[in-house]
């Protein structure tokens, strides 16, 4: 009897925000720098229990150029890239969870870039109780230079007192990031 060969697991590339000497937004001790990371691993290790295939930009504290970033996703030929980061402003009111894609080129990436980012959204505010900042257009470097649909999360506000200390918290940081895998999941699964 022959059996079929499984299917290769599909590869995606998680992209943690800053690194090295790019801090990102810095509140007190709390660095986006380390806040991407974090998320990204757990988000890398929930998509490998779901059987999916993962490279991070970065796996530890270091600075990785945006034109490297697209490289590494263009060249693996993945078949998403999210990138992980998290918002600050001057003033504390603003909170919520945003996600942005490219809104031009190709219209069947722009189309599947979208569909990503509101399943990806709508997974992160059920499991968060986060405000919704809606899905919106973008026009950042790692998202217009990538081949394949494309997003990038802001996953809070580090400058609101309430979001960030939530984004202290491990069990809120692993909430999200199950609910960014079950995002992508649903999404390669639609």
């Amino acid at each position: 009897m022959l059996y079929a060969a499984a299917p290769p697991k599909q590869l995606i590339v998680i992209d943690p925000g800053h690194g090295g000497f790019d801090i990102g937004a810095q509140v007190q001790t709390l660095k986006e720098k380390a806040l991407a990371l974090k998320t990204a691993t757990l988000v890398k290790e929930y998509l490998h229990k779901k059987g999916y295939r993962v490279i991070l930009t970065r796996s530890r504290d270091v600075f990785i150029s945006l034109k490297k970033r697209t490289t590494i996703a263009n060249d693996t030929k993945s078949k998403l890239f999210v990138s992980i980061h998290f918002n600050s402003f001057r003033g504390q009111k603003p909170h919520g969870i945003e996600i942005y894609y490219y809104n031009k080129g190709s219209k069947w990436r722009q189309n599947a870039s979208k569909k990503l980012a509101q399943l990806v959204l709508n997974g992160m505010i059920t499991a968060t109780g986060a405000h919704s900042r809606g899905v919106k257009q973008g026009n950042f470097h790692v998202i217009r230079e990538t081949q394949m649909p494309a997003i990038l999360i802001e996953g809070g506000f580090m400058t609101n007192p309430g979001e960030h200390a939530k984004l202290r918290s491990q069990a809120y940081l692993d909430k999200m990031a199950l609910s960014i895998a079950n995002g992508i999941d649903k999404y390669l699964k639609s």
